[in-house]
């Protein structure tokens, strides 16, 4: 069995789509993209920068910015139906559940809840099973994974609810051994919590195998008699909703998908995908810092997330607690925008290319609705432009390794698109610190320090002496060079 997918993950349904011709549309794009977001070249304080922490969260297109201004300023401070003040600011929400239902190709905007981030999230969805599980039962998280996608389900399913937690490991070129995956599971896996994409390797994940290991023993559906409340009464201390028999469980293994790091490099869908739960936060898809969950709407239904008795108990409101903040909502909107926008030019130039006329007859097929079918013209461009980066950066990693500097994960070019254009590397007798400085000093470039909350790949490499360099679509090839040249300098220094 395989452990590598291709760089795509929304079900091979647009795999196959014009590459080098749709890369080349996106270049001819790139000042207009560039413009878009005005934190690219100078920072908060006007000093001049190259900003590659992409992975840490993406800077903000510019119409996303001036979306939570407008409605920060004029917005209610609730929502409702009657005045012209409250509808508007209801249109607010509207808006952003059909954005983040599209961005997805999700069945419906009910799906679609909000969050403080998507680490908020997926503690909100793992503590809304805990009428659900039994002694015996398991689960599986990875080495690849965020800590958001590990420690909730560490903590409230194994260390709270005395579940087993099994680990499925990573092979040495940085792929998820899918191998290993299907040897952890079993009857008793109730949940198998994956990443789309490492944010510490830039790994792309196969979901949909791991969706078809996880469904080896059948179809998830939820127990019978969950998600109905009591009258007058709701999960808050003063009453519990009748449910199934606890532990009653159900055939074969959910499947949770963290695509935070994948959402910015390439399209997702989660119907092609087949999984039932995903979760990415809008400040790593150049908006504001909010998480999105979306998951299958008779699962939403049946469990008991933590819920402030006074909000609706129904999907989706019923896992947001408290008043959303209507600025960022409109924030997201408009990074949406921004992508339809984009995908808008891009299917336009297509439409002059014969060699993309598949592709457009494809999308146009899968995505009748012209919103979603322009994301995914959006997303499909940047997904072949930034192979083009991935490509240009493995070969200047290729040269530098006889000069020290080491990377990590998948470097052979002609696998560059079973990665997103994220670099873990280390320099020969330079601790990560030094490393940083240094690309700041010589080349005003930007970098995290830290572990990038990528816990669970940092023990796998042992090492703290990694440096990760992240690019994004408004980044080019003189920002490749830029990079490259600058390391050099410092692998010889």
């Amino acid at each position: 069995m395989s452990s590598s997918g291709g760089g795509d993950t929304t079900g091979g349904a647009e795999g196959a789509t014009g590459g080098a011709a749709l890369a080349a549309i996106l270049r001819g794009l790139h000042e207009e993209v560039r413009r878009q977001f005005p934190a690219r070249e100078r920072d908060i304080t006007g000093e001049r920068r190259v900003y590659l922490n992409n992975a840490g969260g993406t800077l903000v297109a510019e119409r996303s910015a001036r979306a939570m201004e407008e409605a920060a300023l004029r917005a209610n401070a609730q929502d409702g139906a009657v005045s012209s003040g409250e509808r508007g600011t209801a249109e607010i929400h509207v808006r952003a559940r059909r954005g983040a239902a599209a961005f997805l190709n999700a069945p419906s905007p009910e799906e679609i809840s909000f969050h403080l981030s998507t680490s908020h999230a997926l503690f909100n969805l793992s503590f809304a099973f805990r009428d659900l599980l039994a002694r015996g039962d398991n689960l599986i998280v990875t080495q690849l994974d965020h800590a958001a996608n590990v420690t909730p389900w560490e903590s409230l399913w194994g260390e709270d609810r005395g579940l087993e937690v099994r680990e499925c490991r990573v092979r040495r070129d940085g792929t998820l051994d899918l191998d290993h995956l299907a040897a952890l599971l079993d009857r008793r896996t109730r949940l198998v919590a994956v990443t789309c994409a490492s944010n510490g390797l830039g790994t792309v994940v196969p979901v949909e195998e791991v969706v078809r290991i996880a469904r080896r023993h059948g179809e998830p559906e939820p127990p019978a008699g969950t998600g109905r409340s009591l009258p007058g009464r709701g999960p808050s201390g003063r009453g519990r909703p009748a449910r199934g028999r606890a532990g009653a469980g159900w055939r074969g293994a959910l499947v949770v998908v963290d695509a935070v790091h994948h959402a910015c490099h390439g399209p997702l869908d989660v119907r092609a995908m087949g999984c039932d739960f995903l979760a990415f936060s809008g400040y790593k898809l150049f908006g504001p810092m909010v998480g999105v969950l979306w998951g299958r709407k008779r699962w939403l239904d049946a469990l008991r997330p933590y819920r402030v008795q006074a909000n609706e108990n129904r999907t989706p409101v019923k896992y947001e607690q408290g008043t959303p903040n209507h600025a960022v909502l409109a924030g997201l909107s408009a990074a949406f925008d921004y992508l339809e926008a984009l995908g808008g030019r891009v299917e336009a130039a297509a439409a002059d290319r014969p060699e993309l006329q598949a592709t457009a007859a494809r999308l146009a097929g899968i995505y009748p609705d012209r919103d979603r079918r322009r994301i995914k013209w959006a997303m499909s461009a940047v997904r072949d432009f930034e192979q083009t980066l991935s490509k240009a950066l493995l070969l200047g990693f290729a040269a530098l390794a006889r000069r020290g500097v080491h990377l990590h994960g998948i470097a052979d070019e002609a696998r560059a698109a079973e990665r997103d254009p994220t670099f873990l590397f280390e320099v020969r007798g330079r601790t990560q610190m030094e490393i940083k400085r240094r690309l700041w000093e010589e080349g005003r470039i930007e970098v995290p320090d830290g572990n990038y909350y990528s816990l669970a790949v940092y023990r796998h490499l042992r090492s703290r002496r990694t440096v990760r360099a992240s690019f994004a679509h408004y980044d080019g090839l003189d920002t490749a060079r830029h990079f490259l040249d600058t390391l050099d300098r410092i692998a010889v220094g």
